[in-house]
């Protein structure tokens, strides 16, 4: 991601103020001699101007004033035009705000800079649309509709063979380290599909005999914890290819059962640096029955009430328990999921429970549906 700190990094430059924003997102890159240049601006850009109409503190004072509002990238400033040096009301008013401001010596083209900056949106939107060709045939292969050989072919462009696994991380912001994981893994001369799934940040890896899944993702998760802070990783076992759907839900719920057993924190009580099989606990009955009736029995027994009773509002309800359940109870941390008001969360699990004859105050009831909704996901 561009951000404006990289940007003057890479071109040798110094901010002169606003160190504590340069870790923005470049969006765009524009040159301006205009007092007001916001109402042809969204946000984001980073502006460059010699300042030949900023006269006088006033007019420099009141452009900062605009950008900052507008939450302007950051302004690069021309010395050896109009002025020899940042203007002292243009440097004392980006500072007063934080904003990002920089001096771009005469030496220094704008055209350079523009370059760089395209350059580097560019692959920015290249990575993008690999990240989503990805990210595609992975939500296809999870369908579980596609032939094996037809898996195979969605995923040979990727140099995955007949033996695969899946890497998932948990973090706070998966599209951040998506190159970066991508990096690790090619760096480790393993070929890979990565893409973000259910929140989680995942990798799909060739697994001939002779790698270790869980080594690899131990690795990969050191390192990007230094990067990025918290993460917690899963890897499933290398399986045949067309087992792909199993792979991906045993990292996702080895994943999951850990942090229902140790909490949120990354590595909380005695959580393992990487969740395996071996941390499902009841999830793996849920998964040992996927391909079962029996699942699709017990679901639609547990939430039949509601998917029935309520229509396509049945999806809205069960959605609602679910982030509540998720997030333990906590009505606040939930509603904020959801985008929604606590008391609109609180009237929608009222009604689930008046559906069901449940009581979601009690551990038991909470648990039968926690299992029930991950079971309907399997069997979908």
């Amino acid at each position: 991601m561009l951000t404006l700190e990289s940007l003057i990094a890479e071109l040798g430059l110094t901010l002169a103020s606003g160190e504590e924003l340069a870790g923005r997102h470049v969006r765009w890159v524009h040159s301006t001699e205009l007092l007001d240049p916001t109402p042809w601006l969204s946000g984001g850009e980073l502006l460059l101007t010699t300042g030949i109409q900023l006269t006088g503190p006033k007019s420099q004072r009141e452009l900062i004033a605009r950008l900052a509002e507008h939450e302007i990238a950051g302004l690069g400033f021309g010395t050896g035009f109009s002025h020899k040096k940042l203007p002292a009301a243009l440097l004392a008013e980006a500072r007063k705000r934080e904003f990002p401001l920089f001096d771009v010596p005469y030496e220094l083209p704008f055209i350079a800079i523009t370059e760089r900056v395209f350059a580097q949106l560019v692959d920015e939107r290249y990575e993008m649309l690999q990240r989503s060709m990805a990210g595609d045939v992975l939500a296809e292969a999870l369908t579980g509709r596609l032939y094996p050989e037809e898996l195979q072919a969605r995923l040979r462009p990727f140099g995955i063979g007949e033996r695969a696994a899946v890497l998932a991380f948990a973090l706070r912001d998966p599209g951040t380290a998506a190159t970066a994981l991508e990096r690790m893994l090619a760096q480790a001369q393993t070929p890979s599909l990565v893409a973000i799934r259910a929140g989680l940040l995942c990798a799909v890896i060739d697994a001939p005999d002779g790698v270790d899944p869980v080594e690899l993702a131990r690795g990969i998760r050191s390192e990007l914890a230094t990067r990025v802070g918290d993460v917690r990783a899963a890897a499933s076992r290398a399986a045949p290819t067309h087992s792909l759907r199993l792979s991906f839900h045993e990292a996702r719920c080895a994943l999951e059962a850990v942090r229902l057993q140790n909490g949120d924190a990354p590595r909380g009580g005695d959580a393992p640096e990487v969740a395996t099989y071996e941390d499902l606990g009841a999830f793996q009955l849920l998964l040992s029955l996927q391909d079962d009736d029996a699942l699709i029995s017990y679901c639609r027994n547990v939430l039949g009430p509601v998917e029935q009773g309520e229509g396509d509002y049945g999806d809205e309800l069960l959605r609602s328990l679910d982030a509540f359940i998720e997030h333990n109870g906590h009505w606040e941390r939930a509603a904020n999921a959801l985008y929604c008001h606590r008391h609109t969360l609180r009237y929608r699990i009222r009604r689930v429970e008046q559906l069901t004859g449940r009581d979601f105050s009690k551990a038991r009831d909470r648990i039968e549906f926690w299992l029930a909704l991950r079971g309907r996901e399997l069997a979908r």
